[in-house]
């Protein structure tokens, strides 16, 4: 029975429905990317993790997972990705170097690519896994490691293959009502993350209260659940909004503006936003020399963009002022760690300010 239907699918690829789901940054309170999932036009009704288990049960999971690749690229081309942000596909690690799975991310932009690892079933073999990734990374691709925190790898898949992104399993989110335990967690995943460059989704975010849970650690999370949205059509917004202080209703949540602070910003002379010292990847060392060039708040990083804020932070300290400075830069703002910038972008943000260089 099951045959027949997913024949049905592969020869009919529009029964297979692409929905999207944004990805929201806490840090710069904006969608930075989305996620794209596959739902089945044919009944009987199954959830979409046992159509891709079965198909792999009868040799047909690396045709599925290929054609559901296809379809969320061929969507997201046509409704034309948002500027500024990514999208993310999930892939199961067994299938990442089958020829018709890497011929099907071909038709993808590979700077605004990111390929989730799926623990669907145990890795046995991670030297063949990261040769598989291998080719992906030489064309500027990122990957993420999903459900981190759950299955057979738990962090394992994160410290074998040094993703740009670790998608905490929603259970973890789930699971936390006392913000004492959530704020212990995530300090201490938040320090691994930040070593290796990577950015920390929190997937499962329900309602208003996990966001303000979250919010209130302070650290530069990326966040996913249908309390920001539920999966849609590309490309979905997010619903309500939710203050960044005082107590959170349940409802759904939006992206709220920055939280204002007292204070001119020097560059827009506009009220300030969050203080340098908030924005991600910028230490004590940075934000101390980003002052003296007068650039106070994040937002007047913003304004004057990554590579124009380091030549100002070259005017005043050259030795603050090397490669890794201007890639930490647009990192902050985005409001993701450096390691989550594409390859291609740091590319060009390195031979900017090389070009900037005497001699």
């Amino acid at each position: 029975m099951f045959g027949r239907h997913l024949s049905a699918v592969l020869k009919a690829p529009a029964l297979l429905r692409p929905v999207f789901q944004p990805i929201f940054s806490i840090a710069s309170g904006s969608v930075v990317g989305y996620e794209g999932f596959s739902r089945f036009e044919i009944g009987p009704y199954r959830a979409p993790d046992v159509w891709f288990s079965e198909a792999a049960r009868v040799g047909a999971g690396s045709d599925l997972q290929a054609l559901a690749i296809r379809r969320i690229l061929g969507v997201a081309t046509l409704a034309g990705l948002p500027e500024g942000t990514f999208l993310s596909l999930n892939v199961s690690p067994q299938y990442l170097a089958h020829p018709a799975v890497a011929s099907a991310f071909e038709a993808a932009d590979p700077a605004r690519l990111v390929v989730e690892l799926t623990e669907e079933e145990a890795v046995f073999d991670y030297p063949a896994l990261r040769r598989a990734m291998t080719p992906y990374l030489r064309r500027g691709v990122r990957f993420a490691v999903d459900d981190a925190g759950a299955g057979f790898a738990s962090m394992r898949h994160v410290i074998e293959l040094q993703p740009a992104f670790v998608k905490l399993d929603a259970y973890l989110i789930r699971g936390m009502r006392s913000r004492q335990t959530i704020r212990a967690f995530l300090r201490a995943i938040n320090g691994f993350t930040v070593e290796i460059g990577a950015t920390l989704v929190a997937e499962g975010v329900e309602t208003a209260s996990d966001l303000a849970i979250l919010r209130e650690t302070g650290f530069p999370l990326l966040a996913q659940g249908f309390g920001i949205a539920r999966p849609g059509a590309a490309w979905p917004e997010v619903k309500a909004s939710v203050s960044r202080s005082g107590p959170a209703n349940e409802g759904p949540l939006v992206a709220s503006p920055p939280v204002r602070r007292r204070g001119k910003d020097p560059a827009t002379g506009c009220a300030a936003t969050a203080p340098i010292e908030d924005g991600v990847n910028i230490g004590v060392t940075l934000a101390t020399v980003l002052r003296r060039a007068g650039i106070d708040t994040v937002e007047s990083l913003r304004v004057l963009g990554a590579v124009d804020a380091w030549q100002k932070v070259r005017a005043i300290d050259i030795e603050s002022a090397n490669e890794w400075a201007v890639v930490a830069l647009e990192g902050a703002i985005r409001g993701v760690r450096w390691g989550a910038i594409p390859v291609a972008t740091r590319r060009k943000l390195i031979a900017a300010v090389t070009q900037a260089r005497p001699g």
